[in-house]
């Protein structure tokens, strides 16, 4: 019970990380912030203050930052809509922003070297094995910072086999950096044909371990960041492509109990979950939907090539007409939730 908390805490406190973000950015910028809500549902305490309302909900899911004329016309002075363009774009980018400086944050915090000398394993080879002729005879040698794999960027060591897992065969162009210049490799065959003291067989290359330093950890939480907002995007190509289907999303539910069953194994492991769960909200807020964040940035765009906004009736009636969609899907996935936990798939 204690870790399902947690993770609806942490769940919670992220949402209110994104709408903080839109808050803060429309009170210094000269928006006037109608309410600010922590939560959903009915209200459990409210207090106005400096003219906002500022109301505690029931439900300890999502939140709202409520601008005056933010989905209409309004003569207020500090109206939404009389901002300059770039400072409502700021507003609206702002809590996705916020979302992916939470992530980077978190993983700053929680990640730990991974070499055996208590630095970092990067992607660039120590050494290649003698024994593993095909690798150097594709041109791979000691020093080669590995750049991509198949197209594949290599952001993290552990992405090295993440690209021979997508590939179809054990021929793969490689790009690398050496002596400062980039190099691409046609055709360097990667399949294991060493054996190993363990007896399984590997590739035989050896990956060098960087010393830890403030500067080192600083790209490595940089890295790992950047590489979880790639595999939302990855993710979302799959769904778009059919390779995945819209009964393998999850909702709050979902991830709630994903969280949970993650705290209940190790505080680190749920700390880098709420990371990736941070920046997979960025990235899924700046998506071109309406009703999101990044449906309202391309609406702004369209002003800043017309020079004039579009009718806010008619961008309300797209916004509500994705918010509809929205939520219907959140009710399928939240369905799909429910029935996995009932029935123990």
């Amino acid at each position: 019970m204690l870790q399902i908390i947690l993770a609806i805490l942490a769940f919670g406190i992220l949402v209110i990380v994104h709408e903080f973000g839109h808050f803060i950015t429309a009170k210094r910028g000269g928006v006037q912030v109608n309410e600010f809500w922590i939560g959903m549902g009915p209200t459990l305490l409210k207090k106005q203050h400096n003219g906002t309302l500022y109301c505690l909900k029931l439900l300890p899911f999502g939140g709202a930052c409520v601008m005056e004329g933010e989905d209409g016309e309004s003569e207020n002075e500090r109206a939404f809509g009389k901002a300059s363009l770039p400072r409502r774009m700021l507003i609206v980018a702002a809590g996705a922003l916020m979302n992916f400086l939470i992530g980077f944050l978190i993983v700053l915090a929680v990640i730990r070297p991974n070499g055996p000398e208590g630095g970092y394993v990067v992607s660039t080879l120590d050494s290649v094995d003698p024994a593993s002729t095909a690798a150097a005879e594709g041109g791979l040698q000691a020093g080669d910072e590995i750049l991509r794999v198949d197209g594949y960027h290599i952001l993290l060591r552990g992405d090295f086999e993440t690209a021979l897992a997508r590939g179809t065969d054990t021929v793969y162009e490689v790009v690398v950096r050496r002596d400062g210049r980039k190099i691409t490799l046609p055709a360097v065959t990667l399949a294991p044909a060493i054996e190993g003291e363990d007896g399984r067989m590997l590739i035989g290359l050896n990956f060098a371990e960087q010393p830890n330093s403030i500067g080192m950890h600083l790209n490595m939480a940089a890295r790992t960041s950047v590489n979880y907002a790639r595999l939302v995007w990855s993710s979302l190509g799959m769904l778009v492509t059919g390779q995945v289907g819209v009964d393998q999303l999850s909702g709050p539910v979902g991830v709630a109990e994903v969280m949970a069953s993650t705290a209940r194994y190790s505080i680190s492991a749920f700390l880098q979950l709420v990371a990736f769960i941070s920046i997979n909200l960025g990235v899924m807020n700046l998506l071109p939907l309406p009703a999101l964040d990044g449906g309202r940035l391309v609406f702004l765009l369209i002003e800043a090539v017309r020079r004039k906004p579009v009718p806010p009736k008619y961008e309300g009636y797209i916004h509500a007409a994705g918010l509809m969609l929205l939520l219907a899907l959140m009710v399928y996935v939240t369905g799909q939730d429910i029935l996995r936990i009932v029935s123990g798939r």
